[in-house]
Parts: structure tokens; C-alpha cells; sequence
């Protein structure tokens, strides 16, 4: 992942118009990906070369929930191509291949539960958490398939 002072220092203003809520890294590629208000879409970002330390604004994925929505959680893997997996409510999960911003994947759900957290367990297997601390696995292979609620001991 990336280091600050050792990949990147901000000594005045910034890269972005927008507040930054969620910054990630796409692992084995130069790109970052953030989300932030005033809408859930995801801006694209590309790290220049080691010669110079800006950061140049790439391209924006738009999403189907816009302005009002709230600002999408993220998660970034490289292991098919440099994917971003992102949503701010659980009908809303979605992967979205960077470089082309084709979809790859779309959860199945009903509930428009707001999510706190979504992660990328490994290339097949996402895991979703709500705000309400409900938890849930999606398998990228079956994307229609409804999420499976987890149970977790107390």
C-alpha cells in the first residue's frame, strides 16, 4: 500500500476539489481510487512516474445512486485486472473494472441497508458489512445469486 512521506507528501493544497473520504491504492498498478461527498461516484486518480510526485485526476465512475446518496465505501484488488468494488447501501454493491469502468459484477439484493464496510476477501468472495452490523458474503461468480446473511456468534 502506500506510505505517506515515503509515496507521497502534501505540503500545501491537494489533488482533489472534492473531500477525500476513502482513498485506495489499486494493488500492481500507479492508480488510486477515492469517494467522498457530495455524491457516490468514484474518482480515478494515476500516481506519476518516480521522477515527480503528482497525482493527475484519471477519469470518474458514476454510479446509479448520484447526488443525495451517501459517499461510497471501497476496496480495491488486481488479481483478474484492477477491479473496485464500491456501494453505499447493499442493493448498490458493485465491481467495476478501472481502466475500462465496465461492470463486472452487481449484488442481487432488496435491502437498502447502508453498508459501513465492504472488503474483498479474495478474487471470488466479498464481504459486506451493514451499518446496523449485519454481515454478509457475495461470490462474484454467481451474480445473481442473493447475498447470504452471515451469522456471527455473540
Amino acid at each position: 500500500g502506500l506510505c505517506p512521506e515515503r509515496d507521497f507528501k502534501v505540503e500545501c493544497g491537494g489533488f482533489s476539489n472534492r473531500p477525500v473520504y476513502s482513498l485506495k491504492h489499486v494493488p500492481d498498478t500507479s492508480l488510486l481510487v477515492t469517494s467522498g461527498p457530495p455524491d457516490s461516484s468514484l474518482q480515478v486518480w494515476q500516481v506519476s512516474a518516480e521522477d515527480s510526485d503528482v497525482i493527475k485526476s484519471v477519469s470518474a465512475i458514476p454510479t446509479e445512486n448520484g447526488a443525495g446518496q451517501p459517499w461510497a465505501k471501497i476496496a480495491t484488488i488486481s488479481a483478474r485486472a484492477p477491479w473496485v468494488l464500491h456501494g453505499s447501501r447493499l442493493n448498490s454493491v458493485q465491481i467495476t473494472e478501472v481502466e475500462s469502468r465496465k461492470n463486472v459484477y452487481m449484488a442481487a439484493s432488496g435491502n437498502s441497508e447502508e453498508l459501513s464496510g465492504l472488503a474483498f476477501l479474495d478474487c471470488n468472495t466479498l464481504l459486506l458489512c451493514c451499518a446496523k452490523g449485519q454481515l454478509c458474503l457475495a461470490d462474484v461468480r454467481q451474480p445473481q445469486s442473493p447475498l447470504e446473511a452471515v451469522s456471527v456468534p455473540s
